[in-house]
């Protein structure tokens, strides 16, 4: 096979291929066996045409065409064998001629590269968020509120009572309400179920039974009541008000996490608000130093493997708008913007994550950073925890799945370890400020949505 490359641009081969007659005849011969079995030919049975007569029948063009289909692929993977090519991704093809030999055009990505930036020499610290005083007793005052219960008491309704009733209203012939033994709780000025309703049943008593009228305004939004006279009979069988448990040691034994004491729960509280302040903090270090990377490195990516990324960008967008009913064409109309935008923008967001990408698989090769299998092992239990009960342990156990969690891992201490050189002030300042390398060997994919959740928590 004749292959011929041209000299290599923005990390891209270009080959031109013409196949030989050999593997050309070897495809030929498979498109035959297959449309032979499929197409009916006067005075023979399907499948026992011979070539010759079938070729003559149809015409060698769509035998040729149908051969393409995996001439193509066969012919375009023995020349980036035969030219010593690494591809980075799927490359790009273009049938320049079908016959009376297949000439191809075919471009190929080379992995990316990236001259990194001087992280050893980044200053920047962790930003701790204080947890106030505050904080603590507003943590408190919602335990309080969610301790709280609705207890039966012998005194007229009143307002932020909680009221067990049965209510029937008219409006002319038309039954508007229709309640019975509903739990309604009483608030000032309140509209519901209808302006007026509450006023005429503060008061009652437990066993009372009231009847009252009440007007209702032309521009109240409701066509039953708008404008009519709703006649409603109101049948109260108890009243209910709502106890809040006081702030002390028996509301911290309440609380279900093994409190024995007002003043342990606020410093288990004040432990816990200070441990997720920590993580936030690192996740935001880990984030703007990553960030602070993004501006001093310089890529160089295959604008292929960046349209293939793009592709990925709208495919997730596609999807998350179809989990609301919302079709690209509506999102793209009411947002006012063309597919061209839309497509730049994709290509932005791909860019940047396939920049991401590549830095910390950079960052993890020259820290000589390795996951075990005993990390993707502990990595895999975690998330067959936090699935559910109805979770599918083959699910995070596939192959694919244990590539994906493993590559997880890597990303997450790819930047922890970036996040501590930059807090140690050089430790590894032989690593920085590389020359131009490659990047990893992996091709870059799309992440899928809980892989990149987990990517996030990892750099944020």
């Amino acid at each position: 096979m004749k292959v011929t490359q041209d000299e290599v641009v923005d990390r891209q081969a270009l080959l031109h291929v013409e196949v030989d007659d050999e593997r050309l005849e070897k495809h030929l011969q498979r498109a035959y066996q297959k449309l032979v079995q499929r197409t009916a030919i006067p005075g023979f049975r399907k499948g026992k045409t011979p070539r010759r007569v079938f070729e003559q029948m149809i015409g060698r063009s769509a035998l040729v065409e149908e051969a393409l289909e995996t001439l193509v692929p066969d012919a375009v993977a023995a020349a980036i064998e035969q030219e010593d090519i690494v591809a980075y991704g799927t490359p790009r093809v273009n049938v320049i001629e079908s016959e009376p030999i297949p000439k191809l055009d075919v471009t190929v990505p080379l992995q990316p590269s990236v001259a990194l930036g001087d992280y050893a020499g980044l200053e920047m610290e962790a930003e701790l968020e204080e947890v106030t005083d505050e904080r603590i007793d507003e943590a408190v005052n919602r335990a309080q509120q969610s301790l709280a219960t609705w207890e039966p008491v012998e005194r007229p309704l009143g307002i932020g009572d909680q009221a067990v009733l049965t209510v029937v209203g008219t409006a002319g012939d038309e039954e508007v309400l229709n309640g019975d033994n509903v739990e309604f709780i009483l608030s000032a000025d309140s509209q519901t179920p209808i302006p007026g309703f509450t006023d005429q049943i503060v008061g009652m008593e437990s066993g009372e039974t009231k009847e009252f009228s009440l007007d209702i305004a032309e521009d109240f939004p409701g066509d039953q009541v708008a404008g009519k006279t709703v006649d409603c009979k109101v049948e109260l069988f108890e009243v209910k008000a709502h106890i809040v448990p006081d702030i002390d040691d028996d509301l911290a034994r309440s609380v279900g996490q093994g409190y024995e004491s007002l003043e342990e729960m606020r410093t288990g509280l004040r432990k816990r608000f200070e441990e997720a302040a920590s993580d936030a903090a690192q996740r935001q270090l880990q984030e703007n130093i990553l960030d602070a990377l993004l501006e001093t490195s310089v890529f160089d990516i295959p604008p292929l493997i960046i349209e293939h990324e793009a592709e990925h960008v709208l495919y997730d967008q596609q999807q998350a708008l179809a989990r609301y009913q919302v079709s690209m064409q509506d999102y793209m109309q009411n947002a006012g913007k063309t597919g061209e935008e839309l497509l730049d923008e994709a290509k932005e967001s791909a860019l940047t994550r396939l920049k991401r990408t590549i830095l910390i698989e950079e960052i993890a090769k020259k820290e000589e950073i390795e996951v075990t299998d005993e990390e993707v092992a502990a990595e895999t239990e975690t998330l067959f925890a936090t699935a559910g009960p109805q979770a599918d342990r083959s699910q995070v156990e596939s192959d694919e799945a244990q590539s994906s969690i493993r590559s997880m891992v890597l990303r997450r201490k790819s930047v922890e370890r970036l996040a501590e050189i930059v807090q140690s002030k050089g430790a590894v300042t032989p690593h920085a400020g590389s020359a131009i390398t490659e990047a990893s060997p992996e091709p870059v994919e799309a992440e899928e949505e809980e892989e990149e959740n987990s990517q996030d928590e990892s750099e944020d």
